[in-house]
């Protein structure tokens, strides 16, 4: 009789045992995907969402994961732990911050490389300046264009001291692309952030 109400115990714990593993499981199939940010990352609150980064100027790819570069080489796609190219300043580029549920970027490169053309972001600046975009910058301080995130559909400016530290970032300020896209060109129309619409 014992050995009957042994094993029973032993069933009991067993299946509250699997009933815990399941919901722990559950629970982490559920929680959205942290990712570290690299330190040349804009400050930004959903920084730790962001699984891929997109250069357009250098048709380069930032894996948050696995800490890689992703560049075209001779038709191929190749990866590398450190930037490809050199003479690359990534606390000064223009990055994508890309869609938290992006997977693999680079197959489908003609879809960013369409609606990121490079250095097309080198006009938001004189749009922010001319609509006042963001007031109160100090003369002394500049803007600076650095990401735009999918996420939220938000540009990410940096403003810098020119004076005593030149670069030094002083504020970091977050404009609605619906703000910026009326104002770019027209052939800006047929990109999708030129559009004010989600990026993916």
């Amino acid at each position: 009789m014992k050995t009957f109400y042994k094993l029973f115990a032993i069933r009991i714990i067993a299946t509250a045992a699997m009933i815990g593993l399941i919901g722990y499981l559950n629970g982490c199939a559920s929680s959205p995907a942290t990712y570290s940010a690299p330190e040349w990352a804009p400050a930004t609150a959903d920084a730790a969402s962001v699984p891929y980064y997109y250069f357009p100027d250098y048709g380069m790819y930032y894996d948050a994961a696995a800490g890689q570069y992703y560049y075209l080489n001779n038709g191929a796609w190749l990866s590398s732990a450190t930037v490809p190219y050199s003479g690359v300043d990534l606390n000064n580029s223009y990055v994508v911050m890309l869609n938290r549920n992006t997977r693999q970027p680079w197959l489908n490169h003609e879809y960013y490389e369409r609606n990121y053309p490079a250095h097309a972001h080198e006009q938001y600046e004189q749009i922010v300046r001319n609509n006042n975009a963001i007031p109160g910058v100090a003369p002394q301080n500049r803007i600076v264009t650095r990401a735009y995130n999918e996420n939220n559909d938000h540009v990410i400016f940096e403003e810098r001291s020119h004076a005593n530290q030149p670069g030094t970032r002083v504020a970091t300020h977050e404009i609605p692309m619906q703000t910026i896209a009326p104002n770019m060109p027209p052939q800006a129309r047929q990109y999708k952030y030129g559009g004010a619409n989600r990026g993916r």
